[in-house]
């Protein structure tokens, strides 16, 4: 029994254990994951559909590849020539090449080639969905200008837009945008990758940005030996020219000078230096000669080694990676908010929580019922007979009709916790109480006086909400007098409904006809003393008394009972505002026997089990109830 109401574990923490043994409870999160393991797959699955939806509205690009060989097996004198004896290294030349088919000389040049600047097609194309709602957007914000500029009708208009875009830098900026050249890592190879929203485009664009590098490289190579040839021819004829001075001068030296001892000697000297220039303008003339043959055969040291291909089917979006990511960003998602429902988990579901939390027992776990409404006679009240207790719905007499179910059960647990811890008392006087209203209070009103009146106990059942009676309606078929009347002074013996089997009494509450006359009540003093003039006619007096919360009258009616039974909603009704309901009324916190855990989704009860708790044999519980 309930003496001081006390938190031994902090809300948030619950899910983590028993914060006082500084250590992550393995098992409640494992049990934490399989409550939520519905929520995560919910939460995947709408991650599956987005993507599902995302590939719907997507633009399906197409890309084709062309690669390009960068030759350096060349003749020297190409290199000599072109480079002019430098060493470029390879990876900056590389990276060069890379540029130059970025470059717009080489874009400009696809643009021109395919007449891309004048192929609307190319032009208003989208490429992804946001290029859709771009589009999309801007055609509903020119279609309200339009209609806005109509109304107006100014008399003048002055054109302030901005002027357009050039098509061919527009279809250059598009081709810039979707092409990608990178160079194969470790090899003298590019390729040229250009994605479309059609396939022949894309197949179209790859190939001519391959076939423009190479004429490019062509028309380099072109300027480059027709500077060479004539850096050579310029150097032959220096050397012609000196060859023939050379030889004219020993001919005139031979002319104009008598052969002696000293001129042969000048003569010699002429003679060898016109045969050492005719050697080197021959071997001139054979370097030029050869080096035009090479320069004939070496015209580039580019080719393309693979055209680019037809693309049969999309290469983007990637529908498996694409529905891969969105799914593991679902689960993801799904996962940490599951951790967050976790952490804000702040109701009762296991009958562990009920002890730390309150310091209460719990009498018993009770399943959500399946209540089926009762037809029930008109009552005449001027027939004579004696008024008797019409159930209006199965519910409320569901101990009769499944005496051995899990439900009555509880009800006999809460008979027996009543018998231990009131054992000298021969009335005892339960009161049924929740802190909020909807949670089943009445339901086990009924349930547990009828069980008490099937044990040959003599049982009063009084339905002293008087702002919003639950059991009447559903036991007192069209009453008049009850409560209302007893509370006023003005009460009768006949105002009991009898069952028609068991020794059990039915007092109804107050209808809307009485509730002026509820106004002049003098609930604590009347209901005292019809406590105590009932003492010697029944052995149980079972109050449904009204929800704790809203009103006040539990406190002024707690004192005349001996004992109370709470009954808490299963997952709806929060820890915290319990404990603090219970503080705050200190004689119901004392006089509380136990707890009934109401309305139970026996499906879900079991997401929280724990080896060796009640919950974890609950499914055996079930099978022996049925049975």
């Amino acid at each position: 029994m309930l003496r001081e109401v006390e938190n031994r574990h902090p809300d948030p923490a619950f899910i983590f254990g028993d914060p006082q043994a500084g250590t992550i409870d393995l098992e409640t999160l494992v049990a934490a994951a399989r409550r939520q393991l519905g929520f995560v797959l919910a939460c995947a699955l709408a991650g599956l559909v987005l993507g599902l939806v995302y590939l719907r509205v997507e633009v399906p690009l197409y890309e084709s590849t062309a690669r390009i060989l960068i030759d350096k097996d060349q003749p020297a004198v190409v290199t000599q020539l072109t480079e002019s004896g430098s060493s470029t290294q390879l990876d900056p030349m590389m990276l060069s090449q890379v540029e130059l088919l970025r470059s717009d000389r080489i874009g400009l040049k696809v643009v021109d080639s395919l007449g891309l600047a004048t192929d609307r097609s190319f032009l208003s194309a989208p490429y992804s969905v946001r290029d859709i709602l771009t589009g999309l957007v801007a055609r509903v914000v020119r279609s309200f200008v339009g209609s806005s500029q109509q109304d107006e009708a100014p008399a003048t208009v002055k054109s302030s837009a901005a002027p357009a875009p050039d098509p061919r830098w527009q279809a250059f900026g598009i081709l810039a945008e979707n092409t990608t050249v990178d160079r194969v890592s470790g090899t003298y190879i590019l390729q040229v990758q250009f994605w479309s929203p059609r396939a022949e485009m894309a197949q179209k664009i790859a190939s001519k940005y391959a076939e423009i590098y190479i004429s490019d490289q062509v028309e380099a190579k072109d300027e480059s030996i027709v500077r060479a040839r004539g850096a050579l021819a310029e150097e032959l004829e220096t050397v012609r020219k000196r060859s023939v001075d050379a030889e004219l001068a020993v001919q005139k030296f031979r002319t104009d000078n008598t052969l002696t001892k000293e001129t042969l000697v000048t003569l010699s000297q002429l003679e060898l230096e016109a045969s050492s220039l005719k050697a080197q303008y021959e071997q001139v003339l054979q370097q030029h000669q050869a080096s035009l043959q090479n320069l004939s055969m070496a015209l580039t040291e580019a080719r393309i080694i693979s055209e680019a291909p037809y693309p049969s089917s999309p290469s983007s979006p990637n529908r498996s990676l694409v529905l891969a990511i969105c799914v593991m960003l679902g689960g993801m998602i799904g996962a940490g908010l599951g951790g967050i429902r976790e952490y804000r988990e702040r109701f009762f579901r296991t009958t562990a929580q009920v002890r730390d939390e309150l310091g209460l027992d719990t009498l018993g776990m009770i399943p959500l019922l399946d209540g089926k409404p009762i037809s029930r006679n008109k009552r005449d009240p001027a027939d004579g007979e004696p008024s008797f207790i019409e159930v209006g719905n199965s519910a409320f007499s569901w101990v009769e009709q499944h005496p051995h179910s899990e439900f009555a059960e509880a009800m006999r647990s809460v008979k027996v916790a009543v018998d231990v811890e009131l054992p000298r008392k021969s009335t005892k006087a339960i009161g049924i109480v929740s802190c909020l209203p909807g949670e089943g209070k009445s339901l086990v009103a009924a349930n547990l006086a009828l069980v008490l009146a099937i044990q040959r106990c003599r049982t009063l059942l009084i339905d002293a909400d008087i702002h919003n009676p639950g059991l009447s309606p559903m036991l007192a078929n069209g009453w008049e007098r009850g409560l209302a009347n007893l509370l006023a002074g003005d009460f009768n013996a006949t105002d009991l409904l009898a069952h028609r089997s068991l020794p059990l009494r039915f007092l109804p509450g107050v209808n809307q006809s009485q509730q002026k006359l509820a106004k002049t009540m003098q609930p604590i003093e009347k209901m005292g003393d019809f406590l105590l003039k009932a003492g010697s006619t029944f052995n149980y007096v079972v109050v449904d008394l009204p929800p704790s919360a809203p009103v006040a009258d539990v406190r002024s009616l707690v004192q005349h009972l001996d004992g109370l039974v709470l009954v808490v909603e299963w997952g709806e009704t929060a820890r915290t505002f319990v404990r603090e309901c219970l503080n705050k009324n200190p004689i119901l916190a004392e006089k509380c026997i136990g707890v009934l855990l109401n309305k139970v989704d026996t499906k879900r009860v079991r997401m929280y089990q724990k080896f060796g708790s009640a919950e974890f044999y609950r499914e055996r519980y079930s099978k022996y109830y049925k049975t």
